[in-house]
Parts: structure tokens; sequence; C-alpha cells
């Protein structure tokens, strides 16, 4: 990655470095400096706020955003932003805590909510070679000697299936389980007809798959990549993730394992440069705020 694509602490201060030019961002973000009534907006003193000099209509740049009614200065909300953005193994609520100096329950509601504000919504459809697989995440218990207990232990798991256009973007989504009403429903909503569907031999596919072009290589049999045909881009995500949530986040619940997955697919998507990257999370924070 060239110096102009990076992104780090030394810059983020230089664009940020006090509360007025962090609320002056979010001002012309969201907003335009000129009036309706052909006035221009003026910061008030000592408020977060703006006032047209002609009118004297107001506008409060956080106001249906996440920094809203948030009594945490916007220079750590910047921070945490930052932090997020460069932490592409996660990154987790004691850490941010002991970097900004907060206490626990806010640098988990500030995480929440940015990670709420990214989603996979929008966007093209998967095209072209498109590497496609489903994983297990999480559960407890042990599935015994001679696997006795194995279907107990899977009940506990969460179903993940994800997508990946080669050279291009991704698209995960945890689904009630590994069927092939599952698949086919992903299928129809994240990768469009036509494409070339590159899987290994499940037979969930078999029918849901009819409209794509499907290649599969046969794990059964040790085959794991023939000719351009293989899995392993859409596997080396799941291994990554998996480690950076036994790494860095130790266990997550079904009930936020996808705002999680989330957080991974954008670093994904983004990942060609930090500063594109930080301007993207922001874009993303900004527009689903709005």
């Amino acid at each position: 990655m060239t110096r102009e694509n990076k992104y780090g602490l030394l810059d983020l201060k230089k664009q940020f470095p006090s509360e007025d030019a962090c609320l002056d961002y979010l001002f012309t973000t969201l907003h335009t400096p000129a009036c309706s009534c052909s006035g221009t907006y003026k910061r008030v003193a000592n408020r977060k706020q703006y006032q047209c000099s002609k009118c004297r209509f107001q506008i409060a740049p956080t106001a249906g955003t996440i920094f809203h009614k948030s009594d945490t200065p916007l220079t750590l909300w910047f921070h945490a932003i930052f932090v997020f953005s460069n932490a592409k193994s996660g990154i987790s609520a004691k850490e941010l805590e002991r970097q900004l100096g907060v206490t626990y329950k806010t640098a988990w509601r500030m995480l929440k909510l940015i990670r709420e504000a990214l989603g996979q919504g929008g966007g093209k459809m998967l095209d072209g070679d498109v590497e496609m697989d489903s994983a297990y995440f999480g559960g407890k218990g042990n599935a015994g000697k001679n696997n006795e207990n194995l279907s107990q232990v899977m009940k506990k798991k969460a179903v993940v299936i994800g997508a990946i256009e080669r050279n291009g973007n991704m698209k995960v989504s945890v689904v009630p389980n590994n069927g092939a009403m599952s698949h086919g429903e992903f299928l129809a909503i994240n990768v469009k007809r036509g494409a070339r569907l590159l899987t290994d031999s499940t037979r969930v596919l078999k029918n849901v798959a009819k409209g794509y072009d499907r290649h599969m290589v046969d794990h059964h049999n040790f085959e794991y990549v023939r000719g351009d045909v293989h899995i392993n881009n859409v596997e080396s995500f799941w291994s990554h993730a998996k480690r950076s949530i036994k790494g860095t986040h130790k266990v997550i619940s079904k009930k936020y394992l996808q705002a999680y997955l989330d957080g991974f697919v954008f670093h994904y998507n983004n990942r060609h440069s930090d500063k594109e990257r930080f301007s993207a999370l922001f874009g993303a924070i900004l527009l689903g705020s709005r």
C-alpha cells in the first residue's frame, strides 16, 4: 500500500485537531453554507449549531446522527471511527475503553452504533466469477467420542453464507439453516443470475443454483483446486473472521453476529486504501444516520 493510501493517527490529528474541526466537517458534509433565503450559515458561539445570517434558521449538524445527544466529545468519536476503520481483525469494547479513557458502556455503545450503520444493503449484485460457501460460527458443547451429541452441538451454532466476486466485493448473511431454501434466497438477493458460480460439491445447491453457471470442487475427494475453480478466497475469509472473533472478541452471540460480520465485510470490500476506507466508513455512518 502506497503512502498516499495510508491513513494514520497523525493524519487524523492533522485533519481533525479540535471539536470545532469535527463539527465543521459534519456540517459541510451534510449541509451547504448557503441558505435558501440567500443568507449564509455561521457557527453559533459556544453551541453545536449554525445559524443563517438572514432568516436566523438554525441547524445542528449532529442531529439525526450517531453523535446526537452524546456527551462524548466529537474528537473521541472520530478517534473511535478511525480505530475501527484500521482494525481489520476487529476491536473489542474493552480495548476502545482503554484507548479513549471512557467507560466500558460508552465504548460498547459507540462500536455498536458504528456497526449498525454499516449493513450490506444496496450496491450492485455480485457478478462474473463468484465463489460461494457456508460456514458455522460459535456454539457450545462437545460432540462426544463417537459424535453422539453432534446434532445438539450443531443446533447451537449460527449458519452463515458468503459469496465473493473475484477481484470485487463480497456479501455475507446469517441464515436460519444450511438448507436449500436459505441458499436460494441468498443467491436471489446477492448474486446475479448467469454468473459463474464456484462452489464445493454440496447437494443443497443442486436445484437452487439452476440459472447459474456452476463449477464445483469435490472436497470429499481432496480436490481443492482445478484450474481456476476453487473457493479459496471465501474460505480464507471464514478463517480470518473466526480467528479474529476468537482472538479479539472471544465470544459473540447470534443476536449480534450479523453486525460483527458486516464489519469484517466492510473491511474486505474497502481493503485497498486506508484513507478511502476511513472516508467510506464516515459516509456509511452519516448516510445510515439519515
